[in-house]
């Protein structure tokens, strides 16, 4: 297992163009990255409307030096025509600076992805993404036929200004779906950087 001292970067992009930016950051100097299908919640009330609300993602990580970041963003722009954004996160305690911005991330039962968005963009967050994911089992998950049923979870990434983590927080665990106990977890991470990968954006 590769160890390293370093930060995460996160990509949001368009179906299909993942791989197009793994060849391109390649080339900038990673190692490679890992690819998860997700799905972009839009803020477009006529669009939710139609049923047209989500659009089919990817999510790319990427693990590289601070110094590799700024190279990566560039040659995407220059030469990926790829749609989408690049958080990087890492510990503002070594830098020693404040973050414009934080990722808010909420694990929970599958089901509740949309009611989460619904709250956070009243609360004032722009939008999020969301991609699928599997518990893991303990002793006290339900059994039948004597398998052990693990629940499916959503993991609901929100990146925000960091002046409004707090109410969008308040906002999500306000919801009266989400009393019940163990239902899921959220935490923030501080986004040292964020990039549109758009270069007319």
């Amino acid at each position: 297992m590769l160890l390293l001292h370093s930060n995460l970067m996160i990509a949001i992009v368009n179906h299909g163009q993942a791989k197009r930016f793994i060849s391109i950051a390649k080339k900038a100097g990673i190692k490679g990255g890992t690819v998860i299908p997700a799905r972009g919640t839009a803020s477009n009330k006529v669009l939710n409307f139609l049923g047209l609300g989500d659009t089919s993602k990817e999510m790319v990580l990427v693990v590289l030096k601070r110094d590799l970041e700024e190279r990566i963003v560039s040659e995407v722009r220059a030469y990926g025509r790829i749609n989408g954004v690049a958080a990087l996160l890492g510990s503002t305690k070594e830098e020693g600076m404040e973050t414009k911005w934080k990722m808010i991330t909420i694990i929970v039962n599958i089901g509740y992805a949309d009611d989460i968005m619904d709250a956070a963009r009243k609360a004032g967050a722009s939008g999020g993404t969301v991609t699928h994911a599997r518990g893991t089992g303990t002793p006290e998950d339900a059994k039948f036929l004597g398998v052990q049923i693990v629940p499916d979870k959503e993991m609901i990434l929100i990146v925000c200004e960091a002046e409004k983590t707090e109410q969008i927080m308040n906002a999500i665990t306000a919801l009266k779906c989400l009393d019940e106990p163990g239902i899921g977890v959220m935490y923030t991470q501080d986004v040292l950087d964020f990039k549109n990968l758009d270069p007319k954006k």
